[in-house]
């Protein structure tokens, strides 16, 4: 009898305790819980925009956020220019753009371009202000062929049968210190719209 009781009184004892642990997984189980996070990011749509009348004579370039729900930007800007032909099937033949230190060609840039752009130590031009929705920075007015600086040197010819090209590159990014910091591994400091590079 007693034999039985605690047979009776184990069983019950460890029925109990498997509810038990049931009910804590269980418990355990329904307190987990998740959540989504959403996050947006803000957007830009920073466009480069050039008009050409001629080969040489105006080429206006405009850097400009089009964007309505852009975030404010920073903005470098670059150029490369080149004189160049095909001389054979693989090899491009190109030509200086000086003479005696005199371009051949002459960029008129843009007051904001003189004012508002510094020279970095990687090439880079950086723009000392924010550039925001809808804003617009006018870089270059025109561009002139100095003929006259050519015609007297021996290779005017090669100028008249060679293709200038002018070409600009832009970056921009989030107008954030630690973003210019972490994408672009320079300090920067920015105070309402003004940007202040420390090269």
């Amino acid at each position: 009898m007693k034999k039985r009781i605690k047979i009776k009184s184990l069983v019950f004892l460890g029925l109990l305790l498997s509810l038990c642990i049931i009910s804590n997984s269980f418990a355990v189980f329904v307190s987990g819980e998740s959540f989504v996070n959403k996050f947006k990011t803000m957007t830009y749509n920073v466009v480069l925009e050039e008009e050409f009348y001629n080969r040489f004579g105006t080429k206006k370039v405009v850097i400009a956020n089009r964007d309505e729900d852009s975030a404010p930007v920073v903005l470098r800007v670059n150029y490369n220019e080149i004189w160049s032909k095909d001389c054979s099937d693989s090899v491009r033949c190109t030509l200086s753009n000086s003479i005696n230190g005199i371009p051949v060609v002459t960029k008129e840039w843009s007051e904001t371009f003189n004012e508002d752009f510094v020279l970095g130590d990687d090439g880079w031009y950086y723009y000392r202000k924010l550039l925001k929705y809808n804003d617009e920075v006018l870089i270059l007015n025109s561009i002139t062929l100095n003929d006259s600086l050519i015609r007297d040197t021996l290779f005017y010819n090669d100028y008249k049968t060679y293709d200038y090209e002018l070409t600009f590159n832009y970056e921009s990014i989030l107008a954030s210190v630690d973003a210019v910091k972490d994408i672009w591994g320079l300090d920067v400091s920015i105070d309402g719209d003004n940007v202040v590079w420390d090269f």
